[in-house]
C-alpha cells in the first residue's frame, strides 16, 4: 500500500474520530441545557410563583377576622369608605389603630372601593405583593453574590416559610408584605448607587423616594438607616466620611417617623414595669431573640398570639429564661469564630438588626413575640444559613437535596397553617390548644363568639344565637377565672349581661371593669346604659357626663343622655341633647324618633309629627314610629288618619299591642265598633285587657 494510500486512510479514521468528538459535545450540550433550564430567569420566577401558590391557593376565601383587627381596619375604618379628596387627606393628617401607616389605607380604600368588604380581592391582592417580595428576594440575593442556587434558596425559604403565613394570609397585615415591596426595592436602587459608576443621584434619589414610601406602609421601615449601614459594611465602605453624609437624610427620616410612630402607638405600649424588672426584660429580649432563631429551623407550636411567661414560685421567671443567655453567648462565639466568612457575617447582622425593634425592648401589646416580626428579618438569616451550607457541604447535590427537602416541608407546613387563619373562632381555638391557661385568647374568641356570631350571623336563628351567648360567655368567664385582674373581658361581659336585659350581673361587670381601667371611657358609656335601663337614671347621666368630657363628638352619648333625662321629664335637656346628637350624625333615625316621643310627652303634636316623619325618612320600617303618629293624630282628632298610621304599624309589628289599642280607640271614635271589637279581642287574647 502507497504511503499516500496511508495517508488518505489515516485522514479518514481522524475524521470518524472527530466525528466522534463532535457528535459527543453536541449531546453534552443538549444535556446540560436540559440541566440549566434554572440558568433562565423567566423559569426561576415561574418556580417562585408556583411555590407562594401550593402554600396560599386555598387562603383567598377565608373570613375577616372579625375578633382582632380586620374589624377595625375594613369593617368599621370611615377612612376607606371612600376615596374622597377629604378622605386621603384624613388619612395622611390622623392616626389610626395606634398606626401611622397611610399608604396602607388608600390601598385598603382602593379595593374597598371595588368589593367592599368581600374578602377575595383583599387576600388575592396580599398573596401578588408576597409574590413579588419573592422575586425582590431572588433579585437583591443575586445582587449581593453569584451562587444562583443561594438566591433561589432564600428565595423559596422567603415564599414558603410558615412563620409567614401570618403576613400574608392575615388581611391586617397588608402592611406587612406592602412596607417589605418598598424596602426590598429601595435595598436594590441602593446597591446601584454604590456600584453602577454612573447615574448616583438618580439611584440614590430613588433610594430615597422608595424608603419614605416603605414608611408609609408601615412604622418598621424605620430600621432601614440601620440596614444601610450593614449594607456599606458588606461593600467595605462603612468607615469613609462620605457614607455616613450620604445618610443623614435617611437618619432623618428614621427618627420623624419614628416619633410620630411613638405618639401613635402610646395607648398601645404595655405597661409592664410592675411585672418586669429591668433585667428581666433583657432576658425576654434574649429569649425572643433565640426563639425567632429556633423557629427558623423547626418552626413547631405556631400561635397567633405568644403570651408573656408566668412567673414560677418565688416571683422569678422560668428557668429557660435563665438558660437563654448562656445560649446566645454560645451563639456569639460562633458568629465570632465564622467572622472572617464574610457572608454568613452579614446574614446574621441583617436578621439581627431588623429585630430590634421587634424583639421586645420596647414592650408592645399583650404578646410577648409575633410570627409576623420575622418576614424580613429571616432573609437575612436565610442567606446566612445557605453561605454555610456552601462552603462546608462542598456537594452540590447533598445543598440541593436538602433545600428542596426542607422547602417542601415547609411548603406543607404553612399550606396547614393558612387553614387556621380560616377565621376566627379557628384562630384562637388553635392558640387555646396550645396555650390553654392563656386569658386573651378566650377573651377574644368569646368576643367573636357575641359580637358577631350571636348578634349579627345567627341573630334571626335564636337556637344558635342562644348557642354562641352560653359560648361567649363561658369563655368570658375562663379568661376571668384564669387572670382575675384582666379588665377587657368583664367589659365584654357585662356588654353580653346588659343584651340579655341581666342588667345586675352587667353592672357588677362594668363596675369591676372601671375598678381596674377608671381611665377606660368605654366602661362609663355601657354603664351608664345598664343604670339607665335599672331606671337609676341620676347615675346614668353622671357617667354619660364624664363620657363626653373625653368624648364630646360622639353622637350616641348625647342621645342616651337625653333618653335618660327623657325619662326624668326633664324634656328641655332632653331635646338639647337629642338634637345635638342630630347635628352630630343627622342620619340616625332614633334621636328623631326621641324627639317625637319628647314633643309628644308635652302635647306638642305639630313637633312630634314632624320629628316622627325625619325618622322614618332613615327608617322607614319601624312600628313604634308609625304607632306614635297614629297617637299623635288620635290626640289631634284626625282619626282616619290615625288608623291608616296605626295600620301600617300592626303590618310591620303584628304583636304591636300598643298600635292595637290605639286603634280600638280610633275605630270606636269614628263609631267602627266591629273593627274596634276585633282589635279589643286580640287585646284580650295577650292579655291587655279583659
Amino acid at each position: 500500500m502507497s504511503n499516500t494510500s496511508k495517508n488518505k486512510i489515516h485522514s479518514i479514521n481522524k475524521n470518524k474520530v472527530n466525528n466522534k468528538k463532535i457528535t459527543s459535545n453536541k449531546s453534552i450540550n443538549i444535556s446540560t441545557s436540559k440541566n440549566q433550564l434554572l440558568d433562565k430567569p423567566l423559569y426561576i420566577y415561574l418556580l417562585l410563583f408556583i411555590s407562594c401558590l401550593l402554600v396560599y391557593f386555598n387562603s383567598f376565601q377565608n373570613e375577616l377576622i372579625y375578633n382582632w383587627d380586620d374589624a377595625g381596619y375594613i369593617l368599621k375604618n370611615p377612612y376607606i369608605d371612600s376615596l374622597s379628596w377629604q378622605n386621603i387627606k384624613d388619612i395622611f393628617s390622623n392616626f389610626y389603630f395606634s398606626n401611622y401607616q397611610p399608604l396602607t389605607l388608600i390601598v385598603y380604600a382602593v379595593i374597598f372601593k371595588f368589593v367592599g368588604t368581600k374578602v377575595f380581592l383583599y387576600h388575592f391582592v396580599q398573596f401578588i405583593f408576597h409574590v413579588l417580595n419573592t422575586f425582590l428576594v431572588y433579585k437583591f440575593i443575586s445582587l449581593l453574590q453569584n451562587k444562583k442556587w443561594i438566591s433561589i434558596g432564600v428565595a423559596l425559604l422567603f415564599a414558603v416559610h410558615p412563620m409567614h403565613v401570618e403576613s400574608v394570609a392575615w388581611i391586617s397585615e397588608m402592611k406587612d408584605v406592602l412596607y417589605t415591596f418598598f424596602f426590598l426595592l429601595a435595598l436594590i436602587t441602593y446597591h446601584y448607587y454604590v456600584n453602577k459608576p454612573d447615574k448616583k443621584t438618580k439611584w440614590y434619589l430613588w433610594t430615597i423616594f422608595l424608603f419614605i414610601l416603605s414608611l408609609l406602609s408601615k412604622p418598621s421601615a424605620v430600621i432601614f438607616s440601620v440596614v444601610l449601614l450593614a449594607m456599606d459594611l458588606y461593600y467595605e465602605r462603612l468607615w469613609r466620611w462620605r457614607t455616613w453624609i450620604e445618610k443623614i437624610p435617611f437618619f432623618l427620616l428614621s427618627l420623624g417617623f419614628g416619633i410620630i410612630t411613638l405618639a401613635a402607638q402610646k395607648s398601645a405600649i404595655a405597661d409592664i414595669g410592675p411585672i418586669l424588672k429591668t433585667y428581666e426584660r433583657a432576658l425576654i429580649v434574649i429569649h425572643n431573640y433565640i426563639l425567632y432563631l429556633w423557629k427558623f429551623f423547626l418552626p413547631l407550636k405556631l400561635s397567633v398570639a405568644y403570651p408573656y411567661p408566668s412567673k414560677i414560685a418565688g416571683g422569678a421567671l422560668p428557668t429557660e429564661f435563665f438558660i437563654m443567655p448562656i445560649v446566645f453567648i454560645a451563639l456569639c462565639i460562633i458568629v465570632y469564630l465564622l467572622r472572617k466568612d464574610k457572608k454568613f457575617v452579614w446574614g446574621i447582622l441583617f436578621f439581627t438588626i431588623n429585630l430590634l425593634m421587634v424583639v421586645g425592648i420596647i414592650p408592645i401589646g399583650s404578646m410577648v413575640a409575633n410570627e409576623r416580626y420575622t418576614y424580613v428579618p429571616y432573609i437575612g438569616l436565610s442567606f446566612a444559613v445557605l453561605t454555610l451550607m456552601d462552603k462546608y457541604i462542598k456537594n452540590f447535590k447533598i445543598n440541593y437535596i436538602i433545600l428542596i427537602i426542607v422547602v417542601v416541608i415547609f411548603t406543607i407546613s404553612a399550606h396547614q397553617r393558612t387553614y387556621v387563619w380560616k377565621n376566627g373562632e379557628a384562630l384562637f381555638s388553635d392558640v387555646i390548644k396550645k396555650y390553654p391557661r392563656y386569658p386573651f385568647a378566650y377573651n377574644n374568641r368569646g368576643f367573636l363568639y357575641w359580637n358577631y356570631y350571636a348578634k349579627d350571623k345567627y341573630k334571626d336563628n335564636p337556637a344558635l344565637k342562644e348557642k354562641y351567648i352560653k359560648k361567649a360567655l363561658q369563655d368570658f368567664t375562663m379568661a376571668i377565672n384564669i387572670f382575675p385582674d384582666y379588665a377587657e373581658p368583664y367589659l365584654h361581659r357585662g356588654i353580653l349581661y346588659y343584651n340579655i336585659y341581666k342588667f345586675e350581673e352587667s353592672l357588677t361587670d362594668l363596675n369591676k371593669f372601671l375598678q381596674l381601667e377608671p381611665n377606660n371611657v368605654d366602661g362609663l358609656l355601657n354603664r351608664g346604659n345598664t343604670l339607665a335601663f335599672m331606671g337609676k337614671y341620676e347615675e346614668s347621666i353622671q357617667d354619660f357626663n364624664n363620657y363626653i368630657k373625653h368624648r364630646d363628638k360622639d353622637p350616641q352619648a348625647y342621645m342616651w343622655r337625653g333618653l335618660s333625662y327623657l325619662h326624668l321629664q326633664n324634656y328641655n335637656l332632653a331635646i338639647k341633647d337629642l338634637k345635638k346628637s342630630i347635628s352630630l350624625d343627622s342620619t340616625n333615625y332614633e334621636p328623631y324618633y326621641w324627639l317625637g316621643v319628647a314633643y309628644f310627652n308635652q302635647s306638642i303634636y305639630d313637633s312630634s309629627l314632624y320629628f316622627l316623619d325625619k325618622s322614618l325618612q332613615f327608617n322607614p320600617n319601624n312600628s313604634n314610629t308609625y304607632g306614635l303618629k297614629g297617637a299623635c293624630y288620635i290626640n289631634t282628632q284626625q282619626y282616619h288618619k290615625a288608623i291608616e298610621q296605626l295600620s301600617k304599624a300592626i303590618e310591620l309589628d303584628p304583636y304591636n299591642l300598643t298600635a292595637y289599642l290605639y286603634r280600638s280607640n280610633a275605630y270606636k271614635l269614628i263609631g267602627d265598633l266591629a273593627n274596634a271589637q276585633k282589635d279589643i279581642e286580640i287585646l284580650q287574647k295577650n292579655n291587655v285587657i279583659k
